[in-house]
């Protein structure tokens, strides 16, 4: 994730909004593969239980990583996407989970946060 954030760091452009708002995933996941390189799998919103749907599900070394990718629009959307890569981690019985968070703001700011989300870790980081 912070891998990923110093790339957009280094290369975005305002240029590239329109493009990064439509195909956001569609970079991450790119950015991903040579990374996964054949020692593990990447799913894209599978089918989950109660047909809910989540952005990228990544398998690697025998672990199982939820990665919910939100645009920033303001703190109340924030907790909206808190909740439900919560649930989503509780699906798969898991504590952990990955927030990557698309700012769009004219003030951007690259930063990386540590939440303590109900009884779930969430590593969130700003791009």
């Amino acid at each position: 994730m912070l891998g990923f954030q110093q790339f957009m760091k280094e290369n975005y452009s305002k240029k590239d909004t329109t493009f990064l708002e439509r195909e956001g995933r569609l970079l991450f996941l790119s950015f991903l593969k040579p990374i996964i390189n054949g020692k593990g799998f990447d799913f894209k919103e599978p089918n989950v239980a109660e047909e809910r749907r989540m952005d990228v599900v990544v398998t690697f070394a025998a672990q199982r990583y939820v990665v919910e990718l939100k645009r920033w629009e303001g703190e109340a959307y924030h907790q909206k996407g808190l909740q439900q890569l919560s649930d989503y981690l509780d699906t798969y019985s898991l504590k952990e989970g990955f927030l990557l968070i698309f700012d769009f703001c004219k003030e951007k700011e690259y930063k990386e946060e540590l939440i303590q989300y109900k009884d779930k870790q969430i590593f969130a980081v700003w791009v």
